[in-house]
């Protein structure tokens, strides 16, 4: 029988509950988790996408949330879609609507931090850490009259993300080959570009923020909206397949990514805007990267406070309030109140979630 690493397991029945750990062993047979995808809302038309889906019989279930997410093959099949031929990822490559950017696959939990942000008519918007782009082009097409800014470090990553932002027709985002820790340095030229956007249409329309056609060029509050979807040790793949996960796990990346999540946020508060927000995510399970780095921002960040987040109780996304304790350490209360767990399923990665609301110091 294959056997989690001591550690990790030790680790697991600390998070959660005897039931939680008896759900998630299950979840950990799966061979893999449904397909799920993102309908692309810059270029779309959902009688298209589900018309070309049924005529290459694949079934499909179209979620109440997120909004646009669908789920293939379908859990509960129609009596019509019964008859449906067993499906994969690679199916769905081969269709008109994947090749032309009208769908996006992507896990359920990845789509929900984009969504989370409560502010309206944002000017510049930052995706920090932008590979593997889903977050980014989701961005693109909730906020189309926004500045995005996507900086990615990894050279291959960067150039299947300007592709791939391409083909989703994401043409409101300035792309930065560098790591986000070297923001500053970038900021200077970020606050005097003009962006060009293309509309569908093709009416070709040249845009630059009135701050930055005026000569402002102040470094701070740049930002109205910062998404942080953190690097991190990607517990979410926790599989008893996934040999690799399993092999190289080990307590000291955590730690690692612990110090890297604080210098990311370090760097970026002073450039959120005041009564804007930041998004923190991660598709990890350990506290050390979830809760821990939220307590460290509240404790020396006083202008910072958390946003509540609330999510539907769906079968697809279950979810729990983040730890008060762990091991020998304490969070702040506000963190278990506000921020949200989701917990790996069937259906879901697991994934953990904040929102930062800057305010006056």
């Amino acid at each position: 029988m294959i056997q989690l690493p001591t550690d990790l397991t030790l680790r697991l029945e600390k998070i959660f509950t005897k039931q939680e750990i008896k759900d998630l062993k299950d979840t950990f047979w799966l061979e893999k988790r449904p397909t799920t995808f993102r309908i692309n809302t810059i270029k779309w038309n959902v009688e298209e996408i589900e018309g070309e889906l049924e005529k290459n019989k694949i079934s499909y279930t179209k979620l109440d949330f997120p909004e646009n997410c669908y789920v293939i093959p379908s859990p509960h099949p129609s009596p019509k879609e019964r008859g449906s031929r067993t499906v994969s990822e690679s199916d769905l490559w081969k269709l008109i609507c994947y090749t032309s950017g009208r769908i996006y696959i992507q896990g359920i939990s990845s789509q929900i931090p984009p969504t989370l942000f409560s502010g309206e008519n944002p000017s510049k918007i930052l995706d920090a850490t932008a590979a593997p782009w889903g977050k980014t082009s989701h961005l693109s097409a909730l906020y189309p009259d926004a500045q995005i800014y996507a900086f990615e470090p990894s050279k291959i990553r960067y150039d299947k993300m300007c592709h791939n932002l391409k083909k989703l027709w994401c043409s409101n985002v300035e792309t930065i080959y560098d790591s986000i820790e070297n923001i500053e340095k970038h900021i200077d030229a970020m606050s005097s570009w003009t962006w060009f956007r293309i509309f569908p249409g093709g009416d070709n329309v040249s845009k630059t923020d009135p701050a930055t056609s005026a000569g402002w060029q102040e470094k701070e509050c740049f930002f109205d909206m910062i998404l942080i979807d953190a690097p991190c040790s990607s517990e979410w793949s926790l599989l008893y397949n996934n040999t690799k996960f399993l092999e190289n796990w080990d307590i000291s990346h955590i730690k690692k990514n612990y110090k890297r999540q604080k210098r990311i946020c370090d760097s970026l508060i002073p450039y959120l805007k005041k009564w804007w927000e930041m998004i923190y995510s991660t598709c990890t399970l350990s506290p050390e990267e979830n809760e821990w780095v939220i307590h460290y921002l509240l404790c020396n960040y006083p202008e910072l406070e958390l946003g509540k987040i609330e999510l539907p109780d769906t079968p697809e996304v279950i979810t729990k309030n983040p730890l008060i304790t762990f091991e020998r350490y304490s969070y702040k209360k506000e963190i278990s109140e506000n921020c949200v767990r989701i917990i790996p399923s069937r259906y879901s990665e697991g994934f953990f979630i904040a929102k930062l609301i800057k305010k006056e110091a």
